[in-house]
């Protein structure tokens, strides 16, 4: 079997299939949060412009965005793996230290592989690289504080994630890691989590599945707008992680930060539900 099919598009396609759906359960958060037509409209439409600019600020100034998404997938990946929320220190350093395996450690393990896809996805890969350098011993300091921190604490299992996530980032293919957490913890978790919440797990079914389908079907008419000199490999990374920043994006913008603040707001929209998902 081709090498490039093994590291490269199967350990993607799985992503799709299995990882990419968790976010498709923002469509069913906001409708449980707001029960009147127009705030729905409103924040659907915000959501879906918040992707086309990601996109466009990405053809724009590729290695700025790279970044910013390193950025926050860090947070994103570290704060999903909490039990619970908070921004004390010491959640904050559990945070990055959780979300820094992926985004550090991983492709500190795996320079050459990881730099041939930053540049294939346009950005400045020995920049990007070199900034992960920076911050690898930084980062490696903290973690094992925090480590130490967890055992001291008596949380085991904690200290078992971290240091089996840290194994599998380090000895597994880059994309494969990747997947196998996304796929098989955060996706999982997150759909878990999200369906136990909701008033209609059905609700929650059909925008996974309608939401998923339409996202797959932009992402091949986006790889028919690729020029034609673009190779088949390079076009399935592309899309796939330009298409990723454009969804966490609004993800964690309106689900993460502007939904918790409007429910905290004294001068909540009218037809706002105040009883959506939580974390």
């Amino acid at each position: 079997m081709n090498e490039t099919l093994i590291q490269i598009v199967i350990p993607i396609s799985l992503m799709v299939v299995f990882g990419v759906p968790h976010g498709a359960l923002d469509g069913a958060i906001i409708f449980q949060r707001c029960s009147a037509l127009w705030p729905r409209i409103l924040l659907l439409v915000a959501y879906l412009l918040l992707c086309g600019v990601c996109v466009l600020l990405w053809i724009v100034l590729p290695t700025v965005c790279l970044a910013v998404f390193l950025g926050m997938s860090m947070w994103h990946f570290g704060q999903s793996d909490q039990s619970h929320s908070g921004y004390t220190v010491q959640h904050i350093l559990r945070v990055v230290t959780d979300g820094g395996i992926w985004v550090l450690l991983l492709p500190f393990s795996h320079q050459s592989v990881v730099h041939e896809l930053f540049i294939v996805l346009g950005a400045d890969g020995s920049i990007i690289m070199q900034i992960i350098n920076w911050l690898i011993i930084p980062w490696s300091l903290l973690a094992l504080v925090t480590v130490v921190v967890r055992i001291l604490n008596g949380d085991g299992k904690a200290v078992i994630s971290t240091l089996s996530f840290a194994a599998l980032s380090i000895m597994t293919p880059p994309l494969w890691s990747l997947c196998i957490y996304f796929c098989a913890w955060h996706s999982r978790r997150h759909i878990s989590r999200i369906l136990s919440d909701l008033s209609s797990p059905r609700l929650g079914w059909i925008m996974m599945i309608s939401l998923t389908s339409i996202t797959v079907l932009m992402a091949l008419l986006a790889a028919l707008w690729l020029p034609a000199t673009t190779l088949w490999t390079a076009a399935v990374v592309q899309v796939f992680f330009i298409g990723l920043f454009a969804l966490t994006v609004p993800h964690m913008l309106l689900i993460d930060l502007y939904l918790p603040w409007l429910d905290s707001s004294t001068h909540g929209a009218s037809g706002v539900d105040r009883s959506y998902p939580a974390r």
